[in-house]
């Protein structure tokens, strides 16, 4: 029997990484949010404010990922990344009152920060030269499967248990994989004795191409590619985390059922789920540019499907849950994709945590805005409504950016 190549047992355990660092610090804690403004009497600000200390500390976090994985090797620095999470979800358990839940909000942003798609993004880059983009929207799909679990998990926990016990599970739970993360994971194949998956027919193309290929030029964003990428991770930033955030919180206060709602975002990380994986071969065999394209445009789609939310239509509901679910991964694997196609090797992981910093600040920007806007309009429509405008924005900003990348290769190449 074939033994599996030890990059995906790596790829498995980045996946259940995502899971936690990104998928229960992002979509998971939004399942919280109703039943924290109902406990704490909060207003919808106060507890949007929540999700902004958790992207301030992620910011904080990225601002320094360099400094922190020079230090620590990616193994050890995921490990504490993942612990942390865990960490803060025992802190929420604790939480009396709202400065604990905000210590809660901090420590899992600096787990978020340390623990993102960054670090992760470069691991595949080590472990596979074939199918790398596929590798990091399985990882990606982390968090989408947090979604498909933890929102009924949650929701059941919560109705049947109570919420500081909700929270107290999952960190429990997070400190484990913090555990496996610790034990399994390795940082490059050196380290088992082995190579980069795939490298024999890369090294097959580097003969065939007279080793032109081994050679290949040196390239990255330029100042005006810089601007326009900037541009794309920080609307998408601005728009994507605060999005999926309120899902939960836009369809309760519109009047559907608790259960209901879990359901249908339950949809949401299924269809999220595969749509990650559909995402990696597209960018592998259509490339960057056309998929991402035709994945924003279906994501406009599901959100201003959400700003009908008011009509109360299960049906329409579940419809916009799939449509966000197939859009959402090029909001999360995205940036890789990107800085793979617009800079070489030795460029990439420089690029990848740029456009990460960058979209982390837009996630910081506007964590409270749908909160504010809800508390002056009643309603989380209105935020839906420019969280659209965003995406027509981020759809005409990543098509200038491919075509300045193509303008740049060009002169490159002379």
């Amino acid at each position: 029997m074939k033994k599996i190549y030890y990059g995906w047992i790596v790829c498995g355990l980045c996946t259940m990484i995502i899971f936690v660092t990104m998928g229960a610090v992002a979509n998971g804690f939004s399942f919280f949010l109703p039943y924290i403004k109902e406990a704490g009497g909060f207003t919808s600000a106060q507890t949007s404010f929540l999700i902004t200390i958790r992207c301030l500390s992620g910011f904080i976090a990225m601002m320094g990922i360099g400094h922190y994985y020079e230090h620590f090797s990616v193994r050890k620095g995921l490990s504490i990344a993942v612990a942390c999470v865990g960490a803060a979800f025992c802190i929420y358990g604790l939480a009396g009152n709202y400065f604990i839940y905000g210590l809660g909000s901090a420590v899992a942003g600096f787990g978020y920060g340390m623990g993102s798609m960054v670090p992760v993004s470069i691991l595949m880059t080590r472990w596979f030269m074939k199918h790398r983009a596929l590798a990091v929207s399985i990882c990606a799909a982390g968090s989408s499967l947090a979604t498909i679990i933890l929102s009924p998990a949650t929701t059941l926990m919560v109705e049947h248990l109570s919420l500081r016990a909700a929270f107290w599970v999952q960190g429990a739970l997070f400190l484990l994989v913090a555990l496996a993360a610790a034990v399994f994971l390795r940082n490059e194949p050196r380290e088992m004795g082995m190579k980069p998956y795939g490298h024999e027919s890369f090294h097959a193309e580097i003969i065939a191409s007279g080793g032109a290929k081994a050679h290949a030029e040196s390239f990255t964003l330029s100042p005006k590619g810089w601007m326009l990428m900037g541009g794309v991770a920080l609307s998408m930033g601005a728009f994507a985390n605060p999005s999926f955030s309120h899902l939960s919180i836009l369809f309760i206060t519109e009047g559907f059922e608790p259960m209901t709602v879990a359901a249908v975002i339950s949809a949401v990380g299924a269809s999220l789920t595969v749509s990650k994986i559909l995402f990696g071969e597209s960018a592998d065999k259509l490339g960057g540019r056309k998929t991402s394209i035709l994945f924003i445009f279906v994501l406009l789609i599901g959100h201003v499907m959400c700003c009908f939310a008011y009509l109360k239509s299960i049906i329409l509901c579940v419809i916009t849950a799939v449509f966000i679910g197939i859009g959402f991964p090029v909001s999360t694997v995205g940036n890789s994709v990107w800085a793979s196609d617009m800079a070489s090797p030795d460029h990439y992981p420089d690029v990848v945590r740029r456009l990460q910093v960058i979209y982390s600040g837009g996630a910081l920007l506007f964590a409270s805005v749908p909160g504010m806007m809800a508390d002056h309009f009643g309603s989380y429509i209105p935020a839906y409504m420019l969280f659209s405008v965003l995406l027509v924005f981020n759809l005409i900003l990543i098509m200038w950016a491919y075509k300045e990348s193509v303008t740049e290769r060009k002169k490159v190449n002379g």
